[in-house]
């Protein structure tokens, strides 16, 4: 499903009117896919990759955006890549990308793990199944959240088709390829069964807002410390209005809440922004209250600004920066060593043969840079068990909020503009909408 379109010079502006963004519209070239929501997107080596999601149905093609060429390249389907998926999560580590979820309920597929992984040198898909699960393992769900924190994914909430909202938590390992369930709700604290919200993760935690617990909005705002295993509910006197179908993202040391609505009703162009240092929100204008930037079950990726559509020199520029994160520490790694597998722990079988394997991955564009020896010492102790209270910190905290650096941190600060595919409303064409958000 794509659509042809004319080639033109530059995008479209719109406008600033008040507040602290500018929002403009890119026009790309060339073929592109169709318009879309709650499909899955991700950033990885100046690309932006783009699964499923749905239209007129559910949606099971595959693309990738060059960033700085401003063009589209639909990639192929071959054996093992997942079937048609909306409502799924997708993250991108050490050369693979991660799929998760979103498969159309049926018993035939009540039994499978509902993951998928594409190799980017390889261009090869394998399953799940393939993974080392013993008698756990996650169920199928739609609407639920994946972050990535030092070397495992974070699964949280989401629904199924008949049993409704869940709360459910769960830990990949990638390196030791295993899955962890997370009992983390004690006394009550928790978000409980949610979906449709968003997470992110910064100074060592993840911060869920909103969406729907089981049919009820919510604009409520947690934080979940990966040291201390433990939920704390942050509450604030103002902020942003009960949402779903938002999408977050972290730029420099801020939370931004960026679209949403709530459901039977029209989208409006929420922009909010949540200071760690000082606690509070702002809302922030981009234009026009409810025009066509509006968007829910959209997606939200965060590049350099210096990585703008139709300068293709610009690429260098932002790998000399990732070089310099990367020379000032030796990269962090506790199971993969340079030259490594990235797949060695997973059994392939007679599905697929996985070609050029031992070559090491090319730096990221926003490239993986080192962790402190704490964070390593909490790692070691984290793989080194599955068990939930292996996961208890007996590190105190250290006012993560305004005093933690990461390598999460780094990243951030030279994610200037966001982009944002497709989302609903959709367009009347047929080719996915591309809006260039400039932060400030």
């Amino acid at each position: 499903m794509h659509a042809q379109v004319d080639t033109l010079d530059g995008p479209a502006s719109m406008k600033k009117e008040s507040g602290d963004c500018v929002l403009e519209p890119l026009l790309q070239r060339g073929s592109a896919p169709c318009d879309r929501f709650k499909h899955a997107c991700v950033s990885y080596n100046g690309y932006v990759y783009i699964h499923g999601g749905r239209r007129d149905c559910t949606l099971g093609d595959f693309w990738r955006y060059s960033i700085s060429l401003n063009q589209w390249e639909q990639l192929p389907c071959s054996l093992g890549a997942p079937d048609r998926l909306e409502g799924h999560s997708m993250v991108a580590y050490d050369g693979v990308l991660y799929v998760f979820g979103g498969m159309i309920d049926s018993g035939s597929n009540r039994e499978m793990i509902p993951l998928w992984m594409f190799d980017f040198d390889s261009r090869k898909w394998f399953t799940g199944n393939t993974v080392e699960t013993k008698d756990i393992k996650p169920r199928n769900r739609k609407g639920h959240s994946a972050v990535i924190y030092q070397s495992c994914m974070y699964i949280y909430g989401g629904y199924f088709d008949i049993s409704g909202a869940i709360e459910e938590f769960w830990a990949f390992y990638f390196d030791a390829k295993k899955w962890s369930i997370l009992s983390t709700r004690r006394h009550g604290l928790g978000p409980g069964p949610r979906h449709g919200h968003s997470c992110v993760t910064h100074n060592a935690a993840m911060y869920l807002f909103g969406g729907l617990k089981h049919m009820t909005e919510q604009n409520d705002f947690w934080r979940f410390d990966f040291r201390r295993h433990n939920w704390t509910s942050i509450k604030t006197s103002s902020g942003p209005p009960k949402l779903i179908g938002h999408h977050s993202i972290i730029h420099h040391g801020c939370l931004w809440v960026i679209g949403g609505g709530l459901p039977y009703r029209s989208p409006t162009s929420n922009l909010w922004k949540y200071n760690f240092n000082s606690r509070t929100w702002k809302k922030v204008s981009a234009g026009k209250e409810n025009s066509q930037h509006a968007k829910m079950y959209h997606s939200v990726i965060g590049v350099d600004s210096k990585l703008n559509p139709g300068l293709p020199e610009s690429r260098d520029a932002l790998f000399n920066v990732c070089e310099k994160f990367c020379e000032e520490i030796k990269p962090y790694s506790f199971f993969h060593k340079r030259g490594m597998n990235k797949v060695a722990s997973i059994s392939t079988g007679d599905l697929l043969e996985m070609d050029n394997m031992n070559a090491y991955p090319p730096p990221p564009v926003l490239c993986a840079c080192p962790f402190s020896r704490s964070e390593q010492t909490d790692e070691r102790r984290l793989l080194a068990s599955y068990e939930n209270e292996t996961f208890v910190g007996e590190i105190e905290e250290k006012d993560a909020d305004l005093h933690g650096t990461n390598t999460q941190d780094k990243q951030d600060e030279i994610q200037d503009v966001c982009l944002m595919f497709g989302g609903k409303p959709l367009l009347s064409s047929s080719t996915i909408s591309v809006w260039q958000l400039k932060l400030d």
